[in-house]
């Protein structure tokens, strides 16, 4: 965990699945996690290190945005 006094913690929840997407849009942008620890079965809590929130959201956002995108083409198939 960061020392540093202006690093804060989000708490993400996300569905298992969604684990690699999410992780592939934090790795780009330069972010920090920790490893996911289990919620419920089937969902994961995923700890992101940031210092400003308007800077992470729309990193979560186009994650999640991602994660709707195939989820709809994996209904459609």
């Amino acid at each position: 965990m960061s020392t540093d006094p202006a690093s804060k913690v989000a708490g993400v929840g996300l569905d298992d699945w969604k684990l690699p997407i999410f992780k592939k849009h934090l790795d780009a942008a330069g972010y920090r996690y920790e490893e996911p620890v289990q919620f419920t079965e089937g969902t994961l809590i995923l700890r992101v290190h940031y210092e400003w929130v308007h800077e992470l959201q729309p990193i979560i956002e186009a994650a999640q945005r991602e994660c709707a995108a195939r989820k709809s083409e994996l209904n459609h198939d």
